[in-house]
């Protein structure tokens, strides 16, 4: 239990040092791909990133709040029966590896259709679709509550199945890069293995604010998943589309992060006023 969250602690500074490393690896991207022109950062983009880094810092700060839920999770779970970690040790690290990812990736895809189609639990992911104009540092636009909810889970699932710690470091790392990769604004889809492996137009349609696009694409790396469970939407470039959703809070750094509660509020109006009413 304690291994995690010494972990954790330990590759938080990584974060930050993900973010230098992958702007500089993207904006190579950007450039070999569309040309100097979409190196551009307008006042708009600009406005985003700052609230997008804002959110990275101060999310970086309360990560202790998740990492304790992980830890207490954990230390409840130690009794109940689970796979040892010597199951994996003769298992080639590419096929753990791939193993690894596929839990993960299963675990998070029911989590995010479960938070995008629960009207209690929208409010905790709905602060990371208030971007409206993608870029690679959207992929850090998250309340810090969704990742209390999202860490314990996740890492239950890995302990269950015996992972040891430098699997779910390796899980952490390797999702971070990703998402900074398919929230760029790169225009891919990846041709032949688009069914594979995640692209940044795959995901863009996650994103986007029209109907048909809504509640599709919700694996991580693996776009079969969403083949398999009929939520994969793809059909052609998303570029230049709208993303967010209706009653997006925007650009304020204040208002995104008390989104969750004022949504709870209004949802607990919504359902225990009218009965008061009624029964008055």
């Amino acid at each position: 239990m304690w291994d995690y969250l010494q972990s954790a602690l330990a590759n938080l500074s990584f974060r930050f040092q993900f973010v230098f490393v992958f702007f500089g690896l993207i904006t190579v991207l950007m450039f070999f791909a569309t040309g100097r022109k979409q190196l551009h950062w307008d006042e708009t983009l600009k406005k985003s990133g700052w609230v997008n880094v804002w959110l990275i810092t101060l999310n970086s700060l309360a990560i202790i709040l998740p990492i304790a839920a992980t830890a207490y999770a954990l230390h409840l779970l130690q009794s109940l029966p689970h796979l040892s970690p010597l199951v994996w040790n003769d298992a080639p690290w590419l096929v753990r590896a791939f193993i690894a990812l596929l839990l993960f990736d299963l675990t998070n895809y029911a989590l995010h259709r479960w938070m995008h189609s629960n009207a209690w639990s929208w409010p905790l992911h709905a602060v990371h679709h208030s971007d409206t104009d993608l870029h690679f540092l959207s992929a850090n636009r998250a309340h810090i509550l969704e990742w209390v909810v999202v860490f314990p889970i996740t890492a239950a699932v890995a302990f269950f199945c015996g992972l040891g710690i430098s699997d779910v470091v390796f899980l952490g790392l390797a999702r971070e890069a990703h998402q900074y990769y398919v929230h760029s604004r790169l225009d891919w889809d990846h041709g032949p293995l688009r069914h594979v492996l995640a692209s940044p137009q795959f995901h863009r349609w996650h994103h986007v604010d029209q109907a048909e696009a809504h509640n599709k694409n919700f694996a991580l790396f693996f776009p079969f998943i969403d083949l398999a469970f009929g939520t994969y939407y793809s059909p052609h470039s998303a570029k230049g589309l709208p993303t967010g959703f209706a009653g997006n809070p925007g650009e304020n750094i204040g208002k995104l992060l008390l989104f969750p509660f004022t949504e709870w509020l209004r949802l607990a109006r919504e359902r225990f006023l009218p009965q008061r009413e009624q029964s008055s």
